[in-house]
């Protein structure tokens, strides 16, 4: 008898409690299902943040052992928030655009629903679990940025990081932050993090920032962006541009 939905969903998170990662092709035997229902679990599972499937392997981000823990601690704080501003941000990108895409957990909501919106795209990313969410969608050109890991960010960092940035042009950078203050700008917590930003920044037309209302006015240390260089900001309630009285 065929397993309900929930109980194969929560069959592979027993597995993968047991083995750090496993591949798609052995997982689909060992739940006895076919590699369109595995996906089809794992997608979902993907979307939940409990779990992270590309190139063929799956491995789980819900164990405290495992170097993914916080970036799954940041993907869980204020989650629909995230769903919202992922959401309204998608109305922004049109098929054929180039984009790039920071590493953080709202970009990594945002990579998802484009996947499932969009049918040809070109990303330019320096997230790791962007690039591995994105590894497998046809019709997206999906590049990392290259560099040195930045471990507890899952982000890719450093000179050679910023060297292929600056060698490429995009029509849209969305990316998010630590903190917005009021009439100043965006602040990062690693300056390597604000470093590498900033190269997008600077190398993107169009410049849109999606960040939930817990950070404006937070503290964090390096800046990264000037109000004024921001084009539009996304939160969960609204979208805006910078120059309007409520910043």
């Amino acid at each position: 008898m065929a397993l309900k939905k929930e109980d194969r969903r929560q069959n592979i998170l027993s597995v993968l409690s047991e083995r750090e990662s496993i591949n798609t092709q052995e997982l689909a035997s060992l739940m006895d299902v076919s590699l369109v229902t595995l996906r089809r679990d794992l997608r979902d599972l993907q979307k939940s943040g409990l779990v992270i499937n590309g190139y063929g392997v799956v491995r789980a981000v819900n164990q405290e052992t495992d170097p993914n823990s916080f970036f799954l601690k940041r993907l869980r704080l204020a989650r629909e928030a995230k769903e919202r501003i992922a959401e309204k941000a998608i109305e922004f990108v049109e098929e054929n655009d180039v984009l790039f895409i920071d590493e953080s957990t709202t970009c990594y909501v945002f990579a998802l629903k484009l996947s499932r919106v969009f049918k040809k795209l070109h990303i330019i990313t320096n997230g790791i679990n962007i690039l591995l969410a994105l590894s497998k969608v046809q019709g997206f050109s999906v590049e990392s940025s290259g560099g040195s890991l930045q471990y507890g960010f899952d982000s890719l960092i450093g000179p050679r990081a910023e060297s292929l940035v600056g060698s490429i042009y995009a029509n849209k950078f969305f990316f998010s932050c630590a903190s917005l203050r009021k009439k100043i700008g965006t602040f990062e917590l690693s300056p390597f993090s604000a470093s590498i930003k900033r190269k997008m920044l600077l190398n993107s037309s169009t410049k849109i920032l999606l960040v939930d209302n817990s950070k404006f006015d937070v503290i964090a240390p390096f800046k990264m962006a000037e109000i004024d260089e921001i084009d539009r900001v996304i939160t969960e309630d609204r979208d805006f541009l910078p120059s309007e009285a409520i910043l």
